[in-house]
């Protein structure tokens, strides 16, 4: 290998690296709320709110819930 080739593939690496830390720092861009505090979720069942679906996504909050809120 040359040295030019080993300089692109650091530099694809080092990219890679740094999007992934700026995508992962990036914060949640929706605005959650408070939805029926301290209500609970149970093999699909939704317990002191009214039922309501959506997984959870990385930041811990329904992803396809109307309204957006976290746990």
């Amino acid at each position: 290998m040359g040295l030019k080739f080993k300089v692109i593939i650091a530099v694809l690496i080092v990219s890679a690296i740094g999007g992934g830390l700026v995508y992962a720092n990036v914060g949640n861009p929706r605005i959650a709320v408070e939805f029926f505090k301290g209500h609970t979720h149970d093999e699909g069942q939704t317990f002191g709110a009214p039922s309501h679906s959506g997984g959870l996504d990385r930041n811990g909050c329904h992803n396809g819930s109307v309204p957006y809120h976290c746990h």
